[in-house]
């Protein structure tokens, strides 16, 4: 696992001076964010969130083309419709910069605002349910309000979602970490099948962090557990984000319609991955997956 300060040094000095200008940047996944039982990871894992994802792909097909796939040969109408469709995020993979091995996501502001207010794909916001690492030392308002509501949220889905009326911090953080995988297709085949109670057991202390700050609205405590509150939570539904309550509605139950969310964004932003990337990279990569699910049946 890289270092948390290397990784913000290399932000700072390296990658901020190669990259269009960035709004907001945050690394997460295992190079970053420590999973129990498991090596550090090898590929630094990144989203930059941009003001104007036309102007900032024009630039930086012409400092980076070579990030690109195939598709900087169809022009830079092509590249800015495929970030558009799905969960609204264009990833170069399998890039190096200075020897250091990178994938990075590029999605617009109002998009990543529209997915940590709304949960339109829960995608992004699904990503940041999680401890990540926050690289953007500006102040930018309107994104740390809209991860507060995106916490408040999961916090409130977690609690929602437990099978008893008594449950443990471990297991609130387990189904929290969980909202932005049910649905996914990728659980089936390509990921490690303990990947949740691996980031939760070696990320408690972070997760408390994220979501203590939402739990006195929500639960009571004895003896260590905590204690729904029926009727404040469900209260709470009314609160919930847009998408899901559009769902509700619709009489879906609340595990089905964050599944309903993940699978269909899930389903689209890898297939339009398989695209950005490139069949070359796709295949490295999605061999790289199955590998670290293959071990963790052993």
């Amino acid at each position: 696992m890289m270092n948390s300060n290397t990784v913000k040094t290399f932000y700072q000095l390296t990658l901020k001076n190669i990259f269009p200008p960035i709004t907001y940047a945050f690394a997460y996944g295992s190079a970053v964010v420590q999973q129990h039982g498991r090596p550090k990871g090898k590929m630094l894992d990144l989203v930059f969130a941009v003001d104007d994802p036309r102007e900032w792909h024009k630039s930086n097909l012409q400092r980076n083309g070579h990030h690109y796939s195939f598709l900087r040969h169809l022009g830079l109408d092509t590249v800015v419709r495929l970030q558009q469709l799905s969960a609204g995020v264009y990833y170069n993979t399998l890039v190096t910069v200075d020897t250091q091995l990178l994938k990075y996501g590029v999605i617009s502001t109002d998009d990543l605002l529209n997915d940590l207010l709304n949960w339109k794909w829960l995608y992004i916001s699904g990503r940041l349910h999680k401890p990540v690492l926050y690289l953007t030392k500006e102040y930018h308002s309107p994104i740390l309000n809209a991860l507060k509501d995106n916490h408040r949220s999961a916090a409130i889905c977690g609690v929602l979602l437990q099978d008893r009326a008594e449950f443990t911090e471990e297991q609130l953080f387990s189904k929290i970490t969980e909202l932005s995988y049910n649905g996914d297709f990728r659980q089936l085949v390509g990921e490690d099948r303990h990947k949740i109670n691996n980031i939760v057991a070696a990320s408690h202390s972070e997760f408390s962090r994220l979501y203590r700050p939402y739990l006195d609205d929500l639960v009571d405590y004895s003896s260590g557990k905590l204690i729904k509150r029926p009727d404040v939570l469900k209260s709470q539904l009314q609160v919930l984000p847009l998408t899901v309550r559009e769902h509700l509605e619709n009489g879906m139950k609340l595990d089905e319609a964050l599944k309903a969310i993940v699978r269909a964004s899930s389903i689209k932003q890898s297939s339009k991955g398989v695209i950005t990337a490139g069949l070359k990279k796709t295949a490295k990569y999605s061999f790289s997956k199955l590998q670290k699910m293959i071990k963790s049946y052993r």
